[in-house]
């Protein structure tokens, strides 16, 4: 019997604990809907709907319907390169598409239906539409914000994976786990190789970058040294090019490409090349007018470059990031780069040897020298930042004269708490007497069902 009660105390303990404890709520997952997608002619457009990138339409003009039989409501639409924009309707939700050229896009719907049509452009092409119902979107899928207005730092890889295999830990450490506002340009663009672009945007979303990267109207070419690249690309277009950037996006971190190419790849070369003579005309608005009327002007304050032997810093990729569960920066670029599926044969992010990703030298500095070297935002102050603002003098109230107050007798203290107000309780006591009551309520409870027990068995 003396078993059977202390189990039966056990069991309450663990009710009235079980009870107590903070519940967290499990956000359910999205359904993906299964859709049918017709064209004006009412033919089913299969291909849409078989989550395959390698298949796609190029649209002939006219209506798309989206339907399914369950409510849907967003959509996902895979483009081959940017269509331009578009519109549709979806019940009450009027889609306007293309605005920022994404090719991975995202639409919430402001209430679920079963049906949406969508007016694409005519020639554009279409890899995917996926659609899903209510609840939390899977995280494969992008739900890409614009460039930013106002970057802390600036990436400028020159191709995509270059991001990774040499920039390493910089986007799963700033974007990531710091919250940094972080801007990827891209010095030239893969649009004649169409499934990079994909690569490209799965590398970055995979590392924490949440703002649509820049890719630029240089087609990727090869050369193997500068002069050669300086013959590919002309150069006050490229320089023009970097200029905006810099002014568009205000960085207080640029971070660029080894001065020789990483491995000697030429256009590499032409990108820091053009970079660093960038960097000298960004603040002058005589230097391009146009980007300056536009944008305005700005003196980037600091610029690392890769490998760069002066000024070294030595970034620390390995220190585990809560954002990423635990994984480490250079990790996370493992990952990044992973996604870069037709890249993996001859490259890979090493953290060691002649293309070390953690290597960096600090190219320029408005602010001075590093000290610490391992960080690329060390020295910066608010007021470094483009979009500081100075606090306004806050306006004192005028000093009025206290009014004379008639004299009070004094309070012994014998009476002073008598006649105070009642005093603040601690916290723990507004819930200590009716948890203590309950405790005592259940232990008398069972006492008596105990003492019923024992008088039914002699």
């Amino acid at each position: 019997m003396k078993n059977r009660y202390r189990w039966i105390c056990l069991l309450t303990a663990l009710v009235l604990v079980i009870g107590c404890w903070p519940v967290t709520a499990w956000a359910e997952q999205a359904p993906e809907a299964v859709c049918t997608m017709t064209d004006k002619q009412g033919a089913v457009q299969w291909m849409l709907a078989d989550s395959n990138r390698t298949t796609k339409i190029q649209w002939p003009g006219g209506a798309l319907t989206v339907e399914s039989e369950t409510p849907f409501s967003a959509l996902y639409v895979i483009w081959d390169q940017p269509p331009g924009n578009w519109t549709g309707q979806a019940g009450e939700t009027v889609i306007a598409g293309g605005q920022y050229g994404f090719i991975h896009e995202y639409i919430p719907l402001e209430a679920p239906v079963t049906k949406a049509v969508l007016e694409l452009p005519q020639g554009a092409l279409c890899c995917d539409i996926y659609a899903f119902g209510e609840g939390e979107i899977p995280d494969w899928v992008q739900q890409w914000q614009p460039p930013l207005e106002d970057a802390d730092l600036l990436l400028l890889p020159t191709h995509a994976d270059d991001e990774h295999l040499f920039f390493g830990g910089t986007m799963p450490y700033y974007a990531g786990e710091l919250g940094k506002k972080v801007q990827v340009a891209y010095f030239t663009n893969h649009w004649g190789e169409p499934y990079r672009p994909h690569e490209l945007l799965n590398g970055l979303w995979t590392v924490g970058v949440r703002a649509y990267p820049i890719m630029s109207d240089f087609v990727d070419q090869y050369a193997g040294s500068l002069e050669e690249a300086r013959s590919l690309y002309d150069e006050q277009t490229a320089i023009a090019w970097q200029v905006e950037q810099l002014r568009r996006f205000k960085p207080e971190v640029v971070v660029g490409h080894d001065v020789n190419g990483e491995y000697g790849h030429g256009a590499h070369m032409y990108n820091t090349y053009t970079l660093q003579q960038a960097l000298e005309l960004s603040g002058d608005p005589a230097e391009y007018p146009e980007s300056a009327e536009k944008w305005g002007v700005w003196d980037v304050p600091k610029t690392y470059l890769h490998l760069y032997s002066e000024n070294p810093v030595v970034m620390d990729w390995s220190i585990p990031l809560e954002a990423f569960d635990g994984k480490t920066a250079v990790e996370m670029a493992r990952l990044g780069f992973e996604k870069h599926v037709s890249q993996q044969t001859f490259f890979k992010v090493e953290d060691f040897g002649p293309y070390d990703c953690r290597l960096f030298g600090l190219y320029r500095s408005t602010i001075g020298p590093d000290e610490a070297k391992n960080d690329f935002f060390e020295g910066l102050t608010e007021e470094d930042y483009s979009d500081y603002q100075p606090p306004e003098p806050e306006e004192q109230p005028p000093v009025e004269e206290p009014e004379p107050q008639p004299s009070q007798p004094e309070i012994p203290p014998e009476q002073e708490s008598s006649q105070a107000g009642p005093q603040h309780q601690p916290q723990w006591k507004s819930f200590a007497w009716p948890a203590l009551g309950a405790v005592v309520l259940v232990f008398l409870v069972l006492s008596i069902f105990i003492k019923r027990k024992r008088g039914r068995n002699p």
